[in-house]
């Protein structure tokens, strides 16, 4: 205990009058989890027509009790707003009802037909 200049002393004590340290301890702070950057674009669903790509990202952990959900969506989709088309090879039609016959008697024929719906898009 320093009693100063009433002891005959000097009035300033040696010394600093605080002291400090570090927690050995700590308590982490709360982080909340975060999205990481958008990955790549996947490939196409289709070759051809009507078509999607879609990317997605990771909700990265939450610390020492912050928040466990991202906002936002995980993923995203994109539509083909061009696509090429899908090739369609020509198909027959069905067969129609057979025809009257030709002669009402001796060599005679009937007849029936069928249609090409034809190819499209590179089809055959």
């Amino acid at each position: 205990n320093c009693s100063g200049a009433l002891c005959g002393g000097s009035t300033i004590c040696p010394g600093s009058s605080s002291n400090s340290r570090d927690d050995s301890n700590p308590l982490c702070c709360p982080i909340s989890a975060t999205w990481s950057s958008w990955g790549v674009w996947a490939s196409w669903s289709a070759t051809c027509g009507r078509r999607t790509q879609t990317r997605s990202r990771t909700c990265d952990g939450n610390s020492c009790g912050g928040s466990s959900n991202c906002i936002g969506s995980r993923s995203q989709s994109v539509d083909d707003t061009s696509p090429p088309c899908c090739p369609v090879n020509a198909v027959w039609s069905s067969w129609s009802s057979w025809g009257s016959w030709s002669a009402t008697c001796g060599n005679r024929t009937q007849t029936q037909s069928r249609t090409c719906s034809g190819a499209s898009c590179g089809g055959s």
